[in-house]
């Protein structure tokens, strides 16, 4: 229920905010504001301002400004001279633009309230790979990664893409509150394979030496040979099972670091655990690190004939059959060391929820005011870029990829933040009140990008188009961006399902 309530109240308060800015430049420029309201349908609560009826709906999911003249075959009585229409181009473009405007900056307001109250989270170091170019420059485990070549990163993809580019880099990284800058230099590391394998016999012993008759195969015969029984052949052993399926990364620039994550120590209750407990160890295998969370994850939640295979060239990094049931779970408990019976499925099921542990590096606070403010404005700065990347590259691809989300991804990100905590919700309205923002700007009609075109059209040519034409073309936009919502929703709604 607190969920769906903060829900509610986020995708008002978005809306609002956005509406909001149509409000305020029609003030300003005159235009007659007929009603302001919260919420669609009939009303539940009405007053009647000087000109402007504001107004509680039904469904309170959203809300609209209405202008004087805005639909022109609606009939109404304002002032004359004060209809939407009835102002200049420019007037009507800045009115178009408040809304996407207020949207963005109220997403810059929200990070620097985070950021001075919570601080930003960066991408830390949780493991760093013996003899690997990490470790001769010196970065460490527990490195909070802040900029690299002078600008501030927040996201691994970004930072791994970087260092793919294999140039020699200047990281700059936090270690014990003291700022250090180091150089690394990429190197090339061979390609890592992995192989999950059912109804599998066998064992892994030595290195790999092929699949199928296959020294090196490409992702396109791995794509072969999904769901079909195949031989997996190591130097000194021999494995068979059906490939169900597997992770292909070609040779690439790296320097040798596994990114943090989640630490295996519980944010809060979740029966047999308790908030504060620590996972040593599942059936004697240890936990030290992000890597090794997601291995035993990967454990638990595996079959007993079940197995995973990871490869990085010919050498096998780690592999291992499916857990059986129950599961030895050796934690730590108050600075005691406690050994515990785990049901297969209890355990598999709280190593899946990302909600029940803390994360292994905490958010960064910088200082100073002025970093603060830094941060705050670049942490801005990369998700509308992201975003920005996101749109461009065609909408309903990006649905499809599930990089878009509608209201019930929408409701199911709140969920998971809301059980996250105050800060993460407020990041999430941040990040979407920023993409409601771009994403209006967006020169299509219905949106408030498509009227800004006209506007913009009509300065450069002097014409003014019919309005009744340009309301009947907002009115297919809308028809049309209705159906992508349902489109997005239907995808929603299939990332939900098992």
């Amino acid at each position: 229920m607190l969920a769906v309530l903060t829900f509610i109240v986020v995708f008002i308060g978005i809306v609002l905010v956005h509406e909001f800015g149509h409000y305020l430049l029609a003030k300003i420029f005159g235009v007659q504001v007929l009603e302001f309201a919260v919420g669609f349908g009939p009303a539940i609560w009405r007053k009647r301002g000087k000109e402007t009826t504001f107004r509680i709906n039904a469904f309170p999911l959203g809300g609209y400004v209405k202008l004087a003249g805005e639909n022109p075959y609606e009939k109404g009585e304002w002032e004359e001279g004060r209809g939407f229409y009835d102002k200049p181009a420019w007037q009507r473009l800045l009115i178009s633009f408040a809304g996407p405007l207020f949207s963005i900056l109220a997403g810059y307001f929200l990070f620097m309230v985070i950021v001075n109250v919570w601080g930003v989270s960066f991408s830390g170091i949780s493991q760093i790979i013996p003899d690997s170019p990490a470790e001769e420059a010196g970065l460490r485990k527990g490195d909070i990664i802040l900029k690299i070549n002078g600008k501030y990163v927040f996201d691994p993809s970004v930072i791994s893409r970087m260092i793919r580019e294999g140039k020699p880099l200047k990281i700059t990284v936090l270690r014990s509150g003291e700022k250090l800058e180091l150089s690394v230099a990429p190197r090339k590391i061979p390609r890592q394979l992995d192989l999950f394998l059912s109804s599998a016999t066998g064992v892994v012993e030595g290195d790999f030496v092929s699949i199928e008759g296959e020294s090196d195969p490409s992702p396109e015969f791995l794509e072969s040979l999904l769901k079909t029984r195949v031989d997996v052949e190591f130097s000194s052993s021999r494995l068979e099972g059906v490939l169900e399926s597997y992770y292909h990364v070609p040779e690439r620039f790296a320097i040798g670091f596994v990114f943090s994550g989640l630490s295996p120590i519980f944010r809060r209750d979740a029966p047999p655990f308790k908030e504060g407990d620590r996972i040593v160890a599942v059936d004697g295998m240890e936990i030290d690190g992000w890597l090794d969370f997601i291995r035993v994850s990967r454990y638990v939640s595996m079959k007993e004939d079940e197995v995973y295979v990871e490869l990085v060239g010919k050498k096998v990094d780690w592999w291992s059959y499916g857990s059986s049931d129950p599961l030895r779970v050796s934690i730590e408990r108050d600075g005691r060391p406690v050994e515990m019976t785990v049901s297969k499925d209890a355990l598999s099921k709280i190593m899946q929820d990302p909600t029940l542990f803390d994360p292994e590096v905490e958010p960064y606070k910088p200082p100073s005011l002025t970093e603060r403010l830094g941060v705050a404005i670049s942490r801005c700065n990369w998700i509308l870029t992201i975003t920005w990347s996101t749109l461009s590259k065609g909408l309903f691809r990006s649905v499809a990829r599930g990089e878009v989300a509608g209201p019930v991804g929408i409701a199911q990100a709140v969920g998971t933040a809301v059980k996250m905590g105050l800060d993460s919700v407020l990041v999430l309205v941040a990040v979407i009140t920023i993409n409601l923002g771009l994403f209006n700007l967006l020169p299509l009609p219905a949106l408030d990008g498509g009227r800004i075109a006209f506007a913009i059209a009509e300065m450069i040519t002097g014409k003014k188009l019919d309005p009744r034409i340009e309301a009947m073309i907002h009115t297919i936009g809308f028809l049309l961006l209705l159906g992508l919502l349902i489109f997005i929703t239907f995808f929603d709604i299939g990332r939900l399902l098992p």
